[in-house]
């Protein structure tokens, strides 16, 4: 009987995380372009919605791959491959926000909204420009890359409760947000 995937030595009881892992930790460069198709896209939302700059989001996402690569020998476990993989992301980009003249990470102020009739709907990403740095965070974690509680409470460094309360504390400031009365004229 022929296994996809037999023929290239994959183990049929590893799952295609755990064998990308396993390419990547024994030092197979050729495995890091599957992995990048594979994550490239939720990583440049990630980093877009906290960096707001197409050119330093491409500048971290290089980054964040290349210290993938060199660091796979420290991933424990294929199954944290995802909350590994973001930590590393959201820590370029505080990097990157440091970088930026007069700012830090907790001082990055609100984007400004952009002008709009009080009768347009606005949409999600709008909205979600128009929220703190922290709050576009805990939602891109939790909404965008669906890591869960603990993983976001690992990624971030922070306790459990800390990232329950601020996932609610965000979610209902986006809502309010995306009501019809929730935004406040220019």
């Amino acid at each position: 009987l022929y296994e996809p995937g037999r023929d290239r030595g994959m183990s049929s009881s590893m799952n295609p995380t755990e064998e990308l892992v396993r390419r990547l930790k024994s030092g197979e460069f050729a495995a890091l372009e599957p992995f990048i198709q594979s994550t490239q896209a939720m990583a440049y939302r990630v980093a877009f919605s906290l960096l707001q700059d197409p050119h330093q989001c491409q500048d971290v996402l290089q980054e964040t791959y290349l210290i993938v690569f060199e660091k796979i020998g420290q991933l424990r476990d294929a199954s944290s491959l995802k909350s590994w993989f973001s930590q590393i992301l959201v820590n370029r980009c505080r990097q990157q926000l440091r970088l930026r003249p007069g700012q830090s990470w907790e001082d990055v102020p609100e984007t400004a909204a952009p002008p709009c009739n009080l009768d347009e709907k606005m949409d999600v990403q709008t909205a979600l420009a128009e929220l703190t740095a922290a709050d576009q965070l805990v939602l891109t974690l939790r909404e965008v890359m669906d890591l869960s509680y603990q993983e976001i409470s690992q990624v971030l460094s922070i306790p459990l409760g800390t990232v329950r309360s601020r996932l609610a504390n965000a979610r209902a400031r986006l809502l309010h947000k995306l009501s019809p009365n929730g935004r406040t004229p220019q």
